[in-house]
């Protein structure tokens, strides 16, 4: 089962945008008011590129 946060960086990957984490950031707070720190957002996407390959 996804989470939010995991499917909005799948939705990112295939547009090709989790290069810019501070954009994602922004995204995640303006869209659904979610507190992240750039490190915890930083090992989600480490992990997601581990679990995909």
């Amino acid at each position: 089962m996804l989470d939010l946060i995991t499917s909005v960086l799948l939705e990112a990957k295939q547009k090709g945008k989790l290069n810019r984490t501070d954009v994602m950031l922004r995204y995640l707070r303006m869209k659904y008011r979610l507190k992240l720190t750039s490190v915890a957002l930083d090992k989600r996407i480490q992990s997601l590129a581990l679990s995909s390959s």
